[in-house]
């Protein structure tokens, strides 16, 4: 049973979509009430948010590992944030969180369109992406496991995952992509209602995902300087097929590189912030999973 659930934006300062929801709800909190558990809603990097940042020092949304978390000596704004964060709806790995569900509210320049990136393989969380994805058919699902240990906002609490809308520049509110946030997040809310009144699912236990495969960089010179720029057949085609030979990247002199490999499909293409990162892209395998229903 779901006691209590968190609804977290503004995890990257510049990432709107999250921000303006949080304020909203916090000014209309009956728009997130259900009759059988509590929603709170928080904004998780207030000083990034004010000073329209993706971060201060580094990436909040990376620093949730546990052996992090126990590291008193990391003095940086993230780091002391997120051991606060971690003690108000975590702690991580504890048997009674202060939070059960924790979905955290993010924006991307890619074209993902209305997407759920999860790295929490609970039941519960595969049971409410299944149900979203029933009541919703244009979300989509990209299982991150790129790391050995989640260290995402949403792994303080057992079960979670993050929503990802876009594209929508960094700085910039997008109302289609606000609504379709807003509509995903009450059909959320009511999952956990009827889970919580132990009503029947009638969601298909055969669920699409895309499963992680590879980071992709740029291709760069011996100085680290990027060398082309994302192809444009390839750019905004989010979620599509990359097949051998297809065009991948595009040089200054009109070089092309092409893709060689496996057949897989690219996510977060072009995403700005991940340019110091260091890649162009994500891609992953689609297949089928079968959910606990």
């Amino acid at each position: 049973m779901i006691k209590k659930l968190a609804i977290t934006g503004g995890t990257h300062g510049n990432e709107y979509t999250g921000v303006y929801l949080v304020k909203k709800w916090k000014l209309k909190p009956e728009l997130i009430t259900r009759s059988n558990f509590e929603t709170i809603c928080l904004h998780t990097n207030e000083q990034a948010i004010k000073e329209v940042r993706r971060y201060i020092d580094h990436d909040l949304n990376r620093s949730f590992g546990s052996v992090d978390l126990k590291n008193e000596t990391l003095e940086t704004h993230e780091a002391k944030l997120a051991k606060h964060l971690n003690a108000h709806l975590g702690p991580k790995g504890s048997e009674e969180t202060n939070v059960d569900f924790i979905v955290d509210l993010h924006t991307t320049t890619a074209n993902m369109g209305l997407s759920i990136v999860v790295s929490n393989d609970s039941v519960l969380t595969w049971k409410a992406i299944a149900y979203l994805c029933q009541v919703e058919p244009l979300l989509r699902v990209y299982r991150w496991q790129g790391d050995e240990e989640g260290s995402f906002v949403d792994s303080m609490s057992p079960h979670g995952f993050a929503i990802e809308v876009g594209a929508v520049p960094q700085g910039v509110l997008r109302a289609d992509l606000f609504l379709q946030t807003e509509a995903l997040i009450y059909h959320l809310l009511d999952f956990f209602e009827k889970y919580n009144n132990s009503e029947t699912f009638t969601f298909s236990n055969r669920l699409e995902i895309y499963d992680h495969e590879i980071l992709v960089d740029y291709p760069r010179d011996k100085e680290g300087d990027i060398t082309a720029m994302v192809h444009q057949e390839r750019q905004d085609k989010d979620f599509l097929a990359l097949k051998t030979g297809d065009p991948l990247f595009l040089t200054l002199s009109g070089d092309v590189f092409r893709y060689e490999g496996e057949t897989l499909y690219a996510l977060f293409i072009n995403e700005a912030a991940y340019y110091e990162k260091g890649f162009a892209m994500c891609l992953a395998r689609k297949k089928y999973i079968t959910i606990e229903t």
